[in-house]
């Protein structure tokens, strides 16, 4: 879905866009004459490296993960409701601790 900016709906304008395809015709045309001169190829080309590509497939694989882990939140509630839900302060300090920690070094 485009944005509209200044009455633009992104797309070009048709005039642009049969120029492209003439020029594009021409193109062809020309390198099939030029044909054994060289082999090079036209147009820009887009070459992913490895790490973009892990990159890539990364993000799909995130984005297909739930937000909320349910199975620990069903844990957490069966434990509250059964009442054998522990409370360990000292767990609770240092993970306090190292959070504010990281918050500092974020800065």
């Amino acid at each position: 879905m485009g944005i509209e900016i200044n009455g633009n709906s992104g797309r070009p304008p048709q005039e642009a866009v049969e120029a492209g395809k003439s020029q594009a015709t021409t193109g062809q045309r020309a390198g099939q004459s030029n044909a054994g001169a060289k082999n090079a190829p036209t147009g820009d080309q887009l070459q992913l490296s490895n790490q973009a590509a892990q990159l890539k497939a990364l993000e799909a694989e995130i984005a297909d993960l739930p937000v909320v882990d349910t199975q620990r939140v069903q844990d957490v509630q069966r434990t509250l409701a059964t009442g054998s839900f522990e409370i360990q302060p000292a767990r609770v300090a240092d993970k306090m601790l190292s959070f504010e920690a990281g918050l500092g070094k974020a800065g």
